[in-house]
């Protein structure tokens, strides 16, 4: 035999596997990506349909007298095939998963003495058609609160939503399903006549959360509905003072459009914006301007207006 011959013979062993794995490798990515595109319960249907070919194609390959490299290969494109044609049928008949919808986060709290004083605000407002994570924190000491939605103005309304009852201080996020557009009640159920409230469910309304550590914003933007009452809640992770001020632009002149007195952490607090024209604008905390970033209210400016300065609410 050649040195050319007997160098192929000694590859060969080597090559063969190596080549096969590397098909697998493909395939089985490929096959992955596949799965990925469909719903959960069409992938599983999806991979138990390619399973059942792949093992009839080896049991064909298996059955000859003689399995050959050609019969290897075909039995790899064979199999690669039926996972693809698989998958292919699951897309155009099944569809792809449905997109993941991010939650909006709502923050409520129930501060000491709430049973008499009521929750730390009895209006929220919430972004209609998108699930929520309502942040509860009863601050209460050795008092049980929770939270119950009503589909209407009233506790007489049929319940949306009953919350786990709490004993503060202690925090839970609870998971409400998303909401119509429309107005809808909450109370405690332990207290139900002085912890009330009302929740607006709108498109495009909702709470914004700003998380200020380090003394940095961890948002560069908040985007905010135009001409629509919001929310901001600021967790202050710091032990000093923050808050966030909303001005016209980055000179930040004049009455500021929002802001709140400055408070120092660890503690989250949530505050009312009222409504802003449509445009850009900028923020900042008052005791650390370098604490900024930019706040779009309603998408772009309008044409026109180049993202100029917009009129404040109520004008001047």
């Amino acid at each position: 035999m050649s040195g050319r011959g007997q160098r192929e013979s000694l590859l060969l062993p080597i090559l063969i596997p190596v080549g096969a794995l590397l098909v697998i490798v493909v395939v089985l990515y490929a096959f992955s990506r596949v799965l990925l595109s469909v719903k959960p319960n069409a992938a599983t249907a999806t991979a138990l349909v390619a399973a059942a070919g792949i093992m009839a194609v080896a049991a064909f390959v298996a059955s000859r007298k003689q399995v050959t490299g050609a019969a290897l290969g075909a039995f790899v494109g064979a199999a690669a095939g039926i996972a693809m044609l698989a998958g292919g049928v699951a897309i155009a008949v099944i569809g792809p998963p449905e997109e993941e919808v991010e939650p909006a986060v709502v923050t409520l709290a129930a501060p000491e003495g709430a049973a008499s004083t009521g929750f730390s605000t009895d209006a929220l407002q919430v972004p209609s058609g998108k699930p929520i994570d309502l942040e509860f924190d009863n601050e209460d000491p050795a008092t049980g609160h929770n939270v119950q939605i009503f589909d209407g103005p009233d506790d007489t309304a049929a319940s949306l939503f009953d919350g786990e009852v709490i004993t503060g201080p202690d925090k839970v996020t609870y998971a409400v399903p998303a909401l119509p557009d429309g107005e809808y009640f909450f109370h405690c159920k332990i207290h139900p006549t002085t912890m009330t409230g009302t929740i607006t469910a709108a498109k495009g309304a909702g709470g914004i959360k700003v998380v200020a550590q380090n003394t940095a914003f961890d948002v560069k933007e908040i985007d905010l509905p135009a001409d629509t009452p919001s929310e901001i809640s600021v967790e202050n992770k710091d032990p000093f003072a923050h808050n966030l001020a909303i001005y016209q632009d980055d000179t930040a002149s004049g009455t500021p459009l929002f802001t709140f007195e400055p408070f120092a952490g660890p503690d989250t607090r949530t505050f009312p914006v009222d409504p802003i024209p449509a445009g850009e604008y900028y923020f900042h905390c008052d005791i650390h301007p370098n604490m900024n970033g930019t706040v779009v209210v309603g998408g772009a400016p309008p044409p026109g207006e180049g993202g100029g300065s917009p009129s404040p609410p109520g004008g001047g």
